[in-house]
């Protein structure tokens, strides 16, 4: 999010602005992103004009605006040179049977977290099997559909959660991985830690996934320059997002 806050118009003399409550700055100009988890730098930028505006998007019509925004990104994430075996992985806004197949067809990978775009996929059926199950079981189902081979799998966090992941079948392996580190405290308040078995391909999504998060937080609160170079000029504003993307970048890869 390119964080704006309009004084006087609506949109401050923007085409359009978004407002999305979670984000830890909700209102402005909002990107979708990918970024590489080896050198963390991001890679490519698609930005949101509104449900109107991205209604004459390409795949739009054809794939919903989830898995179209999905595979835009990652075509332009890597565009022309040596094609590469790429595996996409994409948080619970992206992650979607629709876009692990239109991937998939188009010769990419993906790992994604399924929530609210469950469409053809097993939530329920996983939910029901895992009721009771303790934490670190899973279930691994498969399934074709067109003409894409594709992997379910739900997993127990906890005692009382599940994660539902939908997988393209060459993006990773469901054999045990590095398990997750759950920390409690007992009656007196000591702190433990107890290791949750999970697969590996759901390990390394939990390795990578947040790696747009790190580049937001070291954009928006460690280097801070929308903070530091005030405007009321919405353009000058992007233009400092832009900026602070590509300081980020640099140092990112001056650490790798």
């Amino acid at each position: 999010m390119s964080a704006w806050r309009p004084r006087q118009t609506r949109f401050g003399k923007l085409p359009n602005i978004s407002y999305i409550i979670r984000k830890p700055e909700p209102l402005g100009t909002e990107y979708k992103n990918i970024c590489c988890p080896a050198t963390g730098v991001m890679t490519y930028m698609e930005i949101q004009r509104g449900k109107a505006g991205m209604a004459q998007m390409r795949l739009q019509k054809e794939l919903g605006a989830t898995a179209a925004c999905t595979i835009r990104c990652a075509e332009g994430s890597h565009q022309g040179g040596e094609q590469l075996h790429v595996t996409v992985k994409g948080d619970a806004w992206f992650g979607s049977v629709k876009c692990a197949v239109g991937l998939a067809q188009r010769g990419r990978a993906f790992v994604g977290q399924i929530k609210s775009n469950h469409s053809l996929f097993p939530k329920k059926y996983i939910e029901d099997k895992l009721k009771e199950a303790p934490g670190g079981t899973h279930i691994v189902l498969k399934a074709t559909f067109q003409e894409v081979n594709l992997i379910a799998i739900g997993y127990r966090y906890t005692s009382k959660k599940t994660l539902h992941f939908v997988t393209t079948a060459d993006a990773g392996s469901t054999t045990p991985g590095e398990p997750y580190e759950m920390k409690f405290t007992d009656a007196h308040g000591n702190i433990h830690v107890r290791d949750v078995d999970r697969p590996d391909v759901v390990s390394r999504f939990f390795q990578e996934s947040n790696c747009v998060d790190k580049h937001n937080q070291a954009r928006q609160f460690e280097l801070a320059l929308e903070k530091k170079w005030i405007t009321d000029d919405a353009y000058f504003r992007l233009f400092t997002t832009l900026v602070g993307i590509n300081v980020v970048d640099t140092w990112k890869l001056a650490s790798h």
